[in-house]
């Protein structure tokens, strides 16, 4: 039977991802298995952060590569406000590919420093 489900994510630097998702989204630190495997949370769900060399097999013939990457699976992080974290995100190596305004949600596309994908909205939910 099915307990929970959590996230992880792939980088290359231990230090720079836990530096960049708890300083730049706010994220918890929460536990160290090991060196190359570490957990922060962000609400109720854990993000499993394991650092895996350049190169390795991530899957199949499919070789790691921490440059920007598309998939079709990617967080959101729900927030208040996208403009502060925008900053942080830039200011802790990551990237603000987009910004979309309307009345009732904004949208930021953004990167971590190892090219992984994910949004940050912030919507109205009157």
């Amino acid at each position: 039977m099915l307990q929970k489900a959590t996230v992880s994510i792939d980088v290359s630097d231990m230090t720079k991802a836990l530096t960049f998702y708890v300083e730049a989204l706010g994220c918890k630190f929460k536990k160290k298995y090991s060196d190359d495997w570490q957990v922060v949370s962000v609400g109720t769900l854990d993000l499993h952060i394991q650092q895996k060399a350049s190169g390795t097999i991530g899957a199949a013939d499919h070789k790691r590569d921490y440059s920007r990457h598309w998939t079709p699976v990617h967080l959101d992080f729900i927030v208040d406000d996208i403009e502060p974290i925008c900053a942080k995100i830039e200011n802790r190596g990551g990237t603000v590919e987009k910004k979309t305004f309307s009345e009732i949600a904004d949208l930021a596309n953004c990167a971590d420093p190892f090219g992984n994908g994910f949004d940050l909205i912030r919507e109205d939910l009157e």
